[in-house]
């Protein structure tokens, strides 16, 4: 798991970031369900607390995100629906002109045009899976494949960040997961940890992220979770120059 930053780390990686901008995020994976939707909701909204230009684009059929913020007294202003190609590749390709700081992609979870859009059209990609067996092998067999299709037909390096999400607050020992991931040159494994929390979903009932639900309980550990996820891909953007 990664370790909380110091003052002084964030302060200079943030100053970092500003020369590297815009940094795209994908949330992908070959299934529905995974909690892309609640990841690329709540990241979206740590990104605006930290102070950045965010756009979140809903490529996901379903219109989770979009959905939830249709829910609340006061919407968003900075989440669009994206149902077809073109205006994905103009997004992407007027970012670094349009002012965007930071964008969120949600894809949804099957393979489709858009969806291999979304993970060509990204600085990092970033798969949420839980700790089971059958699904990180799935993950490592499938998907995997489907990265390294995309890679063949492009010529460029494609690989996506595994991240453990919804996993039981007590669990530990995640050894046997980052050797299967390490079987695959298009996996690379995510040091943050986002644990299976009641706040994730209650928060949702009104369209509020996590940040907005000091009541609820986790709120705090929900928090340093998702924003310890924004420093590593931070981190990550930064390190890739």
């Amino acid at each position: 798991m990664l370790e909380p930053l110091d003052k002084n780390k964030l302060a200079l990686l943030l100053k970092k970031l500003s020369s590297h901008f815009p940094l795209i995020v994908n949330l992908s994976h070959q299934k529905g369900g995974v909690g892309k939707s609640t990841l690329a909701y709540n990241i979206t909204d740590a990104f605006r607390i930290l102070g950045f230009k965010v756009r979140l684009l809903d490529v996901d059929i379903q219109n989770t995100c979009g959905g939830l913020n249709g829910l609340r007294e006061t919407p968003f202003d900075d989440i669009e629906k994206v149902a077809d190609e073109a205006r994905l590749i103009e997004l992407i390709n007027n970012s670094s002109t349009d002012g965007s700081e930071i964008i969120i992609i949600d894809t949804g979870g099957f393979d489709s045009a858009l969806s291999r859009l979304a993970i060509m059209g990204s600085d990092i990609n970033l798969t949420p899976v839980s700790d089971k067996v059958t699904e990180v092998l799935a993950v490592v067999q499938k998907y995997s494949q489907t990265l390294g299709e995309i890679e063949t037909d492009t010529n460029t390096r494609v690989s996506s960040y595994v991240l453990l999400n919804r996993i039981h607050l007590f669990a530990k020992h995640f050894e046997h997961i980052e050797e299967m991931i390490e079987e695959s040159s298009q996996m690379d494994m995510f040091r943050s940890i986002v644990r299976d929390r009641s706040i994730y979903d209650k928060s949702f009932i009104d369209g509020r992220t996590i940040f907005e639900a000091a009541e609820l309980k986790g709120h705090k550990e929900a928090m340093d979770e998702i924003l310890s996820v924004c420093y590593e891909l931070i981190e990550i953007h930064v390190d890739k120059g």
